[in-house]
This record gives C-alpha cells, structure tokens and sequence, in this order.
C-alpha cells in the first residue's frame, strides 16, 4: 500500500504510526479497526505487521453496536477508516457504539482529498458527542499528510499540523487540563450538609457545603468556572437525585451536587454518577446511656446470693453466742463472739465504700446493640414513611413496631438538630460527621452512631453527572487525591462552620449538665422498702405470738 504513495507522503505515515505505537507504548489496550465499507486504507498492512503485541479485532459492519461497552475490560483505541460521502452517517454510527466509552482514542482516516470544512464538521460532532480524543487526516496522495483535531475551550476551534518527522507532534493530548475559564453547569440541592445557601454581609446569595468546597476546588484544577442553575422541583419527598438525573440528561446540567448511594435499585443509571467520592453508610443514631437513677443504686450494693449468706452467717453466729455450750467445742471462745463484730464492721465498711463509688461514677443502663434489644425496649426510631419503605420486606415486617414513622421532613430535621434524645434516628455516615463535629462543644456526647444497626453499610456515595460526562475521569483523579489528602473528611466537618457562619446553627451545648445533689426521700425508696418490709415480718410475727399466748390461755381458762 505504501508503495503506491509519494516517498514523502510514505514517510509521514511511517511517522504517524511510530506517534500512534509511542503512544500505546506500555499500555494494555485492544486496538479496534473500523472500517465499515472495506476501504483500502493506509494502515492495512501496518497493523498486521508493526502493531501485533496489542489485541485486534476488525469490525467491517455499518450499523451501530451498542453492547461494545460490555464487550471489554481494557482500554480501547478505535483505528476508523471512513469514506468521503458517508463520513458523517459512519462517524454517527460509531458515536452510538462508543455511548459509554467517551474517553477512547480514535484516530479516523477519511478516504479521500483533504477538505478542512469536512475535517471541522467531523470534529463538531465528535464536540458534541463528547468524543474529545480525535484525530483525523485525509488519505492524499498528491499532498502533506496532515492532522486534524480541535480545542474544545472555550469553544470550538480547528487545531492543523503537521507529522513530518513526528517531533514535538503530540496525539491524544488531554483537552481537559485547561479549561479556559469554561464554566461548568452544576446545581446545588440545597440540602445541609451537602450544599446550603445563605445571604452574604453583602447580602448576596452564595452557596456553600462540603459538596461545593469539593466542586469548586476541582473547577479551579481545571481552570473553569461555575454557574449555578437553582433547583425548582415541587417538595413531595422524592430523593433531589431523581430530579437531578432527569436534569443531567437533558443537557441541562454538567453536575448536580447531591449524594447518592449506589444500589441495586439504581444502578441502571450508573453511567450518570461519578466515581463514588466516600464510603457511606445509612445506620442508627442513638442517644447515648443515661446513668441508673440513685435510687437504682442502692439495689446494686449487695447481690441477693451475698445478702443470703451473710445472713445466714449472723444467724449461725447468734445461735452460737446464745448458747455457750456451743463455745465449749470452741478452743478459744473469746474469739467466736468478736466474729458477729467483725462481720459487721466488714458489711459496713464494704458496703459504704461500693455506695460511695456507685453515686460518684453511677453506671450506665444497659448498652442497645441490635434490633432486637430495640424491641425489647422503649427506645424508638423517628423515620419518614418514604425511607421506611425502601427497606426489606422482612426487616420491615419483623421490626415494623421500632419505627416512629412521619412525613414531615422538616420536623424530623428540626429534632434532629436540637438533640432531642426522645428519639433515635436514621443517620448516614456524612451527616453523622457533622453531627459528631457539633458535639465536640458539647460537656460530653448526647448522641452515638450504632455500626450495629445499620440499614445500608459499606456503600458507594456519589454525585450526579451528565451521561458518560466528559469530565468523568478527571473528577475520579481528583475524588483520589482529594481522598488521600483527607479533604473530603476536612470538608464535612468544616461545613458545620460553614452552617454556623450562615446563621443555619449555631454552636451550643445541648448536653445536660449533671449537678450534685444531696440524697433525698425518694432516693432511699429501696431503704424504705426493706425497712418496711422488716416492720411487716415483725409485727407478723408479734401478731402471730399473740395469738400462741392467747390461744394457750383461752385453753387452759377451758
């Protein structure tokens, strides 16, 4: 093929394909070659001979082939050979196939004279398909081979050069590394701690959130801008993701900044979320352990088994002080009347100490650590009605009566953010960390987060982009580094402060502080009840000796 074309034009394309190999150098990637009409393109004898250590698969068909995503698990590069009069038809018909593999590179030969015009209507479409890794020539045999492809920002522009030699010719340069001040379309959710917005000291609108530090330090990498587009959805509940993909899809959005747990329920729209950006979690918030009452206390001085020994002791040891023909069994007798003594002394002593120890550092009631100790217990769980229902059948019908369920978000919210230990809510990880972060002013926690009841774990949380998004790869480089970095983690606990700066909370404790107070009659009521639980068994038995002296009485006056 090369023999028919000049000596120099042959050269150019020797340089073209020794750029293409420099770039696939080191690289696991399929090489794809499209060539729907079985043109005699350039490369036909180049790839079976000095491109052989990659995967090769021709594909000669002209209609489109929408199950090429799944068809690979490494990188593509699509090596395309279309004719002059159906360029367009055959670009388009590869545009669908590549649906979700926007970021292959794709080096096109169009069969024919060099025509710039068709060169930048090509180039257009490929702009508008998100199609940025292109490269086009034109197959002549009476000119210089050259290169064709476009800078996408700030708007489109026409990029020519030359191949001769091949140095300092780059092909498949990242066009998104400088966007030029491009400004990407996002829209906040408005949803604390995710995005919020507030009125400036200007009195200016301005939008804030651990999600808009993520968006707007990626925006400045990149060099581009932001534009806000405000949500406008009615409040009946639906998730703002369901709105936010419907957005995304219509070309209205770059972005929507709004979490999303990725699950099986939506995973059909996955190409419409980025890399997941944390690892979250939907679990419980309890309210931490309340201390037992004082009055609780006093039953864990003595255990039962121990209270029956002891007694069972003092009798042993009266009976014997009562009768002195025990002691002479005895050799020292002195020595068993000082046990009764010693027991006492010992009872008392121990028992002030454990009281002591018990009012300054009372214990806590006991620990909930799953669902069932939830059913067993008083403790319920404030949830909307629409969450409750995304949950299992059988969860919810085996734990159904430790829901609280509402369909007010705002209340729930309104709770939530006061601290009301009433309840206990449904939390995920992110805002748990806000929530967390607020407590750190606190005297000490009024809340945990329980691991151990948890409704979703180990989750991927993303955001919102448009369909196979250009931006995609650079949001997942920059989701690493910004996780390695821990800004992510940064970012969620300084959007409380964010919070408080906008008036939306404010920093406050809302933990009670406990006061020492002295005993008081309601304290002692496990005293009073064995005091008089005393006074009924003596006077019972009083009554009952009362009755033996009368009885004997009577009986003898017969």
């Amino acid at each position: 093929m090369l023999g028919n074309l000049d000596r120099s034009i042959a050269a150019e394309m020797l340089d073209l394909y020794g750029l293409v190999a420099q770039f696939l150098l080191g690289r696991e990637t399929t090489l794809v070659y499209y060539n729907p009409e079985g043109l005699d393109c350039s490369w036909s004898d180049l790839w079976q001979r000095n491109l052989t250590t990659h995967p090769q698969i021709v594909w000669q068909r002209s209609y489109p082939y929408p199950d090429l995503y799944d068809r690979f698990s490494s990188d593509l590069m699509v090596l395309a050979c279309l004719s002059t009069d159906c360029a367009a038809a055959q670009l388009e018909t590869l545009a669908c196939s590549l649906r979700h593999l926007r970021t292959v590179p794709l080096l096109i030969e169009v069969a024919g004279p060099d025509q710039e015009s068709l060169a930048s209507q090509l180039l257009s479409f490929c702009l508008h398909q998100s199609m940025l890794y292109v490269e086009l020539y034109f197959r002549s045999y009476n000119h210089s081979l050259i290169l064709y492809t476009y800078r996408p920002f700030p708007k489109f522009q026409l990029v020519k050069r030359g191949v001769s030699g091949g140095k300092g010719v780059e092909i498949f340069v990242n066009k998104l590394v400088n966007l030029q001040g491009h400004r990407l379309r996002v829209m906040p959710d408005l949803s604390p701690p995710n995005t919020f917005s507030y009125q400036d000291a200007m009195g200016e609108s301005q939008v804030a959130g651990y999600l808009w530090d993520f968006i707007t330090t990626f925006a400045s990498r990149i060099n581009a801008g932001l534009a806000v587009v405000r949500p406008n959805w009615p409040a009946d509940g639906a998730p703002e993701s369901s709105y936010m993909l419907q957005y995304t899809a219509r070309g209205l959005i770059d972005v929507g900044l709004t979490t999303t747990l990725i699950t099986k329920r939506n995973h059909g729209a996955v190409d419409q979320y980025t890399y997941p950006i944390f690892i979250s979690s939907w679990c419980t918030m309890l309210p931490v352990e309340r201390p037992l009452p004082t009055a609780d206390l006093f039953g864990r001085i003595l255990c039962p088994a121990l209270a029956v020994i002891l007694l069972l002791i003092a009798i042993v040891t009266r009976l014997v002080v009562r009768h002195p023909g025990y002691l002479l069994l005895i050799k020292n007798p002195r020595m068993a009347r000082i046990v009764p003594r010693l027991l006492a002394l010992l009872l008392l002593t121990t028992c002030s100490a454990q009281l002591l120890s018990l009012l300054i550092s009372p214990p806590y009631h006991e620990r909930i650590t799953s669902f069932e100790d939830l059913l067993q217990g008083d403790q319920k769980i404030l949830g909307m009605r629409s969450e409750f229902y995304d949950f299992d059948g059988a969860f919810r019908a085996r734990y159904a009566g430790i829901f609280h369920l509402i369909d007010d978000p705002n209340k729930l919210y309104d709770l939530r953010n006061h601290f009301n230990t009433t309840w206990a809510y449904t939390m995920t990880y992110n805002k748990w960390l806000v929530i967390n972060t607020q407590q750190r002013h606190f005297n000490k926690p009024v809340f945990r987060l329980s691991e151990d009841l948890c409704f979703i774990d180990f989750t991927p949380t993303s955001i919102v982009v448009a369909p196979d998004s250009i931006y995609w790869e650079n949001l997942k480089d920059f989701t690493f580094t910004a996780n390695q970095a821990g800004l992510i983690k940064h970012w969620v606990h300084k959007s409380f402060y964010d919070m408080v700066k906008a008036g939306m909370m404010r920093i406050k404790d809302y933990s009670e502080i406990e006061t020492l107070k002295p005993l008081n009659i309601a304290d002692l009521l496990l005293v009073w009840r064995i005091c008089g639980a005393a006074i009924v068994v003596a006077t019972v038995i009083f009554l009952v000796e009362l009755l033996f002296f009368y009885v004997n009485v009577l009986l003898n006056s017969l």
